[in-house]
């Protein structure tokens, strides 16, 4: 059994040291590590929980759909075709999440026959279900 989890679109604040909207602290945080986890994970936690339950959250339901259509048909080379920027333009900065399905899609080396989708812009993402067996 081969099991992969991972999000489909979905826009997270930057984490890129090279993106001048990032804060100096976090910026510092992410070259240099955090120097209090515990702290930094208290106030993460606040920042977090405000961008959830959004329901106008952006999710890109016809990217995700396309997505498990490109897994059903068993071709990932239009996925594969998209490129790191091409992946961030259509599924976000959370996006790259995908690459545990391509693995597991590898894996298994078979096309998914049963999938379920459902947009949760309140847990910003949309949210996938996929067998390669026929679940009844």
């Amino acid at each position: 059994m081969v099991i992969a989890s991972g999000g489909l679109s979905h826009w997270l604040p930057s984490n890129d040291p090279r993106d001048p909207a990032l804060a100096e602290e976090r910026r510092h945080a992410v070259i240099h590590g955090r120097e209090a986890p515990r702290a930094s994970s208290v106030e993460r936690e606040h920042r977090v929980r405000e961008m959830g339950g959004n329901r106008d959250a952006h999710v890109n339901r016809g990217w995700d759909r396309w997505f498990l259509k490109q897994l059903a048909s068993g071709e990932s080379g239009p996925v594969a075709a998209l490129g790191d920027a091409g992946l961030e333009e259509q599924a976000g900065s959370g996006g790259h999440e995908i690459r545990t399905w391509l693995i597991g899609h590898a894996a298994v080396q078979a096309p998914l026959v049963w999938t379920a989708y459902e947009p949760v812009p309140e847990w910003i993402t949309g949210m996938g279900l996929g067998a390669t067996f026929e679940v009844r």
